[in-house]
């Protein structure tokens, strides 16, 4: 018998999107969600002089309310809930830089999702590189964090990963990397019974109107060094051909993106949210679910 994908898609969730973590707090569930103020002018470039408004919110999903707004000027952001805080880890847009130039990283936390601490920088990039989107998790011995770069050693996007015990003090893990001879991007990081997964955002080719495809596929590892790939048929989310992105927004973009995935277990179920749409345009937030929990899900894709 052949493969079936075990995730159903839900639909649209949200029109206009930027990257999001779901995560569960003392038992109620919320989204961080990135938000770009260049979006709310249809037509303006993203990186125009609106991006130092960019920033990243908590929002309550049951009440669909938006409870605070940790930081402006930010981006990139996740959230990672360790012993009764939720911490996030963001990327610094700078005064006297260009748009998506970061060259620090940083943590934050709170323990009420309102009144949240002063950020401090963890992560410094390279004199020649810049830091993009980022993953947690805690693989029962340490931290682990994994975060894009633009290093001109390897392709755009490589994936670098650093290690700590505390949150704060952070180490390269020196040689551990993925993704340094293909493209990649929109990571999500996972850790169960000793293997390390990573989502990724994969280069396909182009479609017959000659518009560049990208689906998110899977990976994982013992080590961080040496990489198992799923098989080939075995895409982790696809995109839609046939779905028009928000028309009043982007009119006339058809999907050729299923791109940075990030999962959550709720209420028996892992949830899965993602950008659909267009990965040079514009794109919209995305829904898909796995009757089951996020170890299973994981492991499906190499059973």
């Amino acid at each position: 018998m052949g493969w079936t994908n075990p995730l159903v898609k839900k639909g649209v969730v949200k029109q206009t999107c930027a990257e999001v973590t779901p995560f569960v707090f003392r038992d109620r569930f919320y989204l961080l969600e990135n938000f770009k103020r260049a979006e709310d002018f249809p037509g303006t470039p993203l990186d125009c002089d609106m991006f130092h408004e960019d920033g990243f919110r908590i929002r309550d999903v049951e009440k669909n309310i938006v409870i605070s707004v940790p930081l402006m000027n930010h981006y990139f952001a996740t959230a990672f809930v360790w012993e009764d805080r939720v911490y996030s880890f963001c990327g610094d847009l700078g005064w006297d830089q260009p748009w998506w130039h970061i060259k620090k990283y940083k943590i934050l936390s709170s323990d009420d999702l309102i009144t949240w601490s002063k950020p401090e920088v963890i992560i410094e990039a390279n004199p020649d590189e810049n830091l993009f989107n980022n993953g947690v998790i805690h693989d029962g011995d340490r931290f682990i964090m994994l975060i894009e770069t633009d290093d001109p050693r390897w392709t755009k996007f490589t994936f670098k990963f650093y290690q700590s015990k505390d949150l704060r003090n952070w180490s390269l893990i020196d040689g551990a990397l993925y993704g340094t001879e293909k493209y990649v991007g929109g990571p999500a990081l996972y850790c169960f019974d000793g293997y390390y997964y990573v989502l990724y955002l994969n280069f396909e080719g182009f479609d017959e109107k000659g518009a560049p495809c990208y689906r998110t596929r899977i990976a994982r590892s013992k080590d961080l060094f040496t990489w198992q790939e799923a098989p080939e048929d075995r895409v982790f989310l696809d995109f839609d051909p046939n779905h028009q992105v928000n028309p009043q927004h982007y009119p006339g973009v058809m999907e050729t993106n299923a791109s940075d995935v990030e999962l959550c277990q709720w209420k028996g179920k892992t949830l899965a949210y993602f950008s659909g749409g267009n990965q040079q345009i514009g794109g919209d937030l995305q829904l898909a679910e796995y009757d089951g929990g996020m170890k299973d899900l994981l492991e499906s894709f190499f059973k």
